[in-house]
């Protein structure tokens, strides 16, 4: 196959930044680049574009909607790392382990949205639960979820990496409080949710993973399923998959396990581990929020759209 050229716009923030480390060091893949001074020039990114297979945008939602707007006669793909078109009808969700419609989406659209990294956990957890009978769509869902600063983009890591930062940071601090925050819309349209869930996000002091929890009392479940039942179902979604992997189903061992939510630093896959009880189930997904929850996902999401193996340059476990 010969060499692809690849187009990142907005490289010099963190998920840019990851996605370049990912590319750079490939044979098969040419880096397109802008000048510093042009970076913001919607006619020189589309000079640029014009010579790509694929455009990953790693940009603020109102500068992503102007860079596709100004690229749309263009033949490039494109892998959007924003919020703007996640729920768009038009675009591939960039989530291939839902299901060959999804990968076949992604190989074949040239628009991609690529997932949240919050939503990322959720969405494993729910999709497959929803789609298997087990979870009802209306089902009052609350989710925990925990993730390192750099989540939160340079602003964030510069005010952790801070040698005099303020005494607050040094704990977990709770955020999105008014339950509108933006990766909401993505789970309940992909999941097909009747409402949204309660989230309770929380940032930490530490650079990278995430684990996303979500419990169930399974009496309100449909046929109040056991905890080998769900475990079964994601297993059943999952087992071909190389990014994202089940655990073992083994209550005893899972309980007495202390997980951390920076297992999967610096891995671009994803664990699911099923806990608790038949009365009471807890779910986790743990992983990189800069791998399988942005930059890795984004990479995996280009090795399907130009026909490389899905895995390669991706870190896996």
């Amino acid at each position: 196959m010969s060499k692809k050229n690849v187009f990142i716009v907005g490289h010099e923030g963190t998920t840019g930044l990851r996605i370049h480390e990912r590319l750079s060091g490939r044979g098969d893949i040419n880096l397109l680049s802008i000048a510093d001074e042009d970076r913001k020039d919607m006619t020189k990114i589309a000079d640029i574009a014009a010579g790509a297979d694929l455009i990953f945008l790693c940009l603020p939602d109102a500068a992503s909607i102007e860079v596709v707007e100004a690229t749309k006669d263009l033949n490039c793909k494109i892998i959007d790392a924003s919020t703007a078109f996640r729920t768009h009808p038009d675009w591939a969700y960039g989530f291939p382990e839902l299901g060959e419609s999804y990968r076949q989406k992604i190989a074949t659209n040239r628009y991609i949205a690529n997932p949240g990294c919050h939503s990322s956990g959720m969405i494993a957890i729910l999709k497959p639960l929803v789609e298997a009978g087990i979870v009802p769509a209306d089902y009052p869902v609350s989710v925990f979820s925990l993730t390192g600063y750099s989540g939160g983009g340079k602003k964030m890591i510069g005010q952790y990496e801070d040698p005099e930062k303020e005494v607050a940071l040094h704990a977990p601090r709770q955020y999105g409080l008014g339950q509108k925050h933006k990766h909401l819309p993505e789970v309940v349209h992909t999941c097909g949710l009747a409402t949204s869930p309660i989230f309770s996000p929380i940032v930490d002091d530490y650079y990278a993973g995430m684990e996303v929890t979500i419990g169930f009392h399974t009496s309100h479940l449909n046929n109040n399923p056991t905890a080998k039942d769900i475990h079964d179902a994601l297993l059943a979604q999952y087992k071909d998959s190389q990014m994202v992997n089940v655990a073992p189903f083994d209550l005893d061992a899972t309980n007495g396990l202390f997980l951390a939510a920076n297992e999967n630093t610096d891995l671009d896959t994803m664990t699911l581990y099923v806990s608790g009880n038949d009365d009471r189930v807890m779910v986790h997904a743990i992983f990189d929020n800069l791998g399988k929850g942005a930059s890795g996902a984004a990479v995996q999401c280009m090795n399907i759209a130009l026909g490389f193996p899905e895995e390669t340059g991706l870190a896996v476990k």
